[in-house]
């Protein structure tokens, strides 16, 4: 694969997966500069585009247009998730990337609408086409499948040669070569006027039938470009087939059907392999060249040696699973027009049915330093178990029950609780499951170590704080929490220059420095927000109305907030104030934390939330203590400066404001 990064240099991907930057030229002299990095198209009206022909069900039957449509959306999307599972969950050296995985969500489906748009003006002019007794699809398959072979496979050759010069790659097709690692779906990610081009280049599959043989059927019509877009991704999924019967040049299948590694190869040459399924017009003209897709060189798929233990966060967080929707995987929380309860019971009835079949979701795996690698496994859990006490026991269980198959299925003996796996009121903190680790007979000499990684979340916020410029009040939302008693006895003890205002109506602590408050509008006194809570909206939304009735200057320029998952308040009524997630380090580092350690948790690409990279640390060192409870402040301190040498770092926000 090769993208332009100046009119003088191209930058390739070389057989052994490495980039480099060499002169781009077309063999002459000529070079292009490539501009599709900066396509932005509008996605608002795709929906209406799509439904848009419904509007036509008087002129002409839209049921065919719809029926094709949405085969074949769905049969991509299953390829898409199928090519996760099996191809990129565990194989952390081929990494998504939150660019590609944004330019191919907004174009994916353009091809789609448009063919859905074609057959329009071919229904209403040649109704022939379309509506044949359904006795005549065998000669009109037969015949559609020649006028491929025939037609389209030499058509399309040279098509996309054609589109292979320089002004028009400029122009067209360099935006489909922007996918470095191609996914499934690249095959139909293409610049807007080249639709058109294709759209001319695949009709004669279906138009010769009709109009050379007089006869062709919609539902033929609609099998062929189905088929056409599983065979195109096929072609575009990142996979090695070695059989012989494919390989070997003895074989008639080698020429005249091809494998991913073909054009994978014109992805990795550029000017090699233009064939579309048929391999043999490269071979006559002299354009085919070998590709072998460079081994992954992954540890051993049984070696697992940290799990970090998660668990569903409501029907946002199920959004963005990547077998749901890869495209989500780096979205933010999203939420429904449903109250966050009616959310919260419609995931729980989802995780009662999963549990029938199983009771942990294993999601994809990562590398540590090069030797050690990690998993993030979810108990099937959602927001409802943790917020009933009748609950919790069953709740332990499963975590204890999965440590119990992890350690014997995989020998792992780290483990990490996130989020609500940890809290107070669940399991102490994590004591409750390393007290329960001890009274099992199979666990208990086992050496098992269980973490919170909370050391290094309190550790995150609390130089947050510190590192906002002139900082000398704050209004603290949570603070009574196990993360907010660390950060505000810290900053009591190193900046006493700080005066912190919680909202509660329970005193937890008692400093000169720290006061109380259960009038949530005094937030708007102070220019500094920090959140470690989830309030629900509407009791923000009630403090911004009490300020407004009371003509209330609003000072707040800043909410940050560390909460997870971290759900966006209203802020309409005082646009000035940002709301930010904190407490999510930036992984600088690109050895020391390698693959998907980053999907499915509501963040940007290379970020993780402290309390898992805490653990992942502590797995790195190999610490043979436990990591729960209170937290060491002492420790806080210590972790932090390891974190920095790690690569991690602080989300950067400009304080700057008006």
């Amino acid at each position: 694969m090769c993208i332009k990064t100046s009119p003088k240099t191209l930058k390739t991907t070389s057989k052994n997966g490495s980039e480099e930057t060499k002169p781009y030229t077309n063999g002459k002299t000529k070079m292009v500069t490539s501009t599709h990095s900066l396509h932005k198209r509008e996605t608002k009206y795709d929906l209406l585009l799509f439904l848009a022909p419904a509007l036509l069900y008087k002129l002409t039957p839209v049921a065919p247009l719809y029926i094709t449509g949405i085969i074949r959306m769905l049969s991509i999307r299953l390829i898409l998730t199928l090519h996760y599972l099996f191809c990129d969950k565990d194989n952390y050296n081929n990494k998504l990337t939150q660019k590609q995985l944004k330019r191919e969500k907004e174009d994916y489906l353009v091809g789609i609408v448009l063919h859905m748009w074609a057959q329009i003006p071919l229904q209403l002019l040649f109704p022939g086409m379309f509506f044949q007794d359904d006795s005549m699809i065998k000669s009109c398959a037969i015949n559609t499948f020649l006028s491929h072979v025939i037609v389209v496979e030499p058509l399309y050759y040279f098509a996309h040669r054609w589109l292979h010069i320089p002004e028009h790659m400029k122009s067209m097709h360099g935006f489909h070569h922007l996918s470095i690692h191609t996914l499934p779906s690249t095959s139909l990610v293409q610049n807007f006027q080249e639709h058109f081009i294709y759209i001319a280049t695949f009709g004669p599959a279906f138009l010769f039938p009709f109009f050379l043989g007089g006869c062709q059927h919609w539902k033929v019509i609609a099998a062929y470009l189905v088929l056409f877009d599983i065979i195109n991704a096929f072609g575009h999924m990142n996979i090695t087939v070695k059989n012989p019967i494919w390989t070997s040049k003895w074989s008639p299948l080698r020429y005249m059907f091809y494998t991913p590694e073909f054009h994978l190869g014109h992805h990795a040459y550029f000017r090699a392999n233009y064939g579309l399924f048929m391999p043999l017009w490269d071979f006559m003209l002299g354009t085919h060249r070998e590709y072998k897709k460079p081994d992954p060189k992954l540890l051993p798929a049984e070696q697992q040696d940290f799990v970090f233990i998660g668990h569903n966060g409501g029907l946002g967080h199920l959004l963005t699973c990547p077998e749901f929707n890869v495209y989500n995987v780096y979205d933010k929380y999203r939420r429904t027009f449903l109250p966050l309860q009616v959310e919260f019971m419609l995931c729980h009835l989802a995780g009662i049915v999963s549990r029938k079949i199983a009771k942990a979701y294993y999601v994809s795996r990562y590398c540590i330093n090069g030797n050690k690698i990690g998993r993030i496994i979810c108990v099937l859990r959602t927001p409802i178990d943790y917020i009933y006490p009748s609950r919790y026991a069953a709740v332990n269980k499963d975590i204890v029950q999965l440590i119990k198959n992890e350690n014997k299925s995989r020998g792992t003996r780290y483990f990490g609780l996130g989020n609500l796996n940890k809290m107070k009121q669940l399991n102490d903190g994590g004591k409750v499951i390393t007290d329960m680790i001890q009274a099992d007979p199979e666990l208990k000499d086992k050496n098992i170590r269980i973490w919170t990684g909370d050391t290094m979340t309190a550790a995150s916020v609390y130089n947050q704080i510190v590192e906002i410029p002139g900082i000398k009040e704050i209004f603290y939302i949570g603070a009574n929490g196990k993360i907010g008693v660390a950060v505000c006895t810290l900053l009591t003890k190193r900046r006493p220059d700080i005066k912190i205002k919680i909202f509660s109506s329970y005193e937890a602590m008692s400093h000169p420095n720290i006061s109380y408050t259960t009038d949530l509008t005094e937030m708007l006194k102070y220019k500094v927000v920090i959140a470690g809570k989830i309030v629900p909206g509407h009791k923000y939304s009630k403090a911004f109305k009490a300020a407004k009735a009371q003509n209330l200057a609003n000072k707040t320029r800043f909410v940050l907030d560390y909460t997870v998952p971290f759900i966006p308040i209203d802020v309409k009524m005082f646009p000035e104030i940002q709301h930010i997630p904190i407490g999510l380090l930036k992984v600088n580092s690109k050895t020391f934390l390698r693959g998907h350690f980053d999907i499915c948790m509501s963040h940007d690409q290379d970020h993780i939330y402290p309390c898992h990279a805490g653990c992942i640390m502590n797995a790195h060192e190999e610490r043979e203590t436990d990591e729960v409870g209170d937290i060491d402040l002492d420790e806080m301190e210590d972790r932090w400066r390891k974190a920095l040498n790690y690569g991690f770092q602080n989300r950067i926000i400009n304080y700057k404001c008006d």
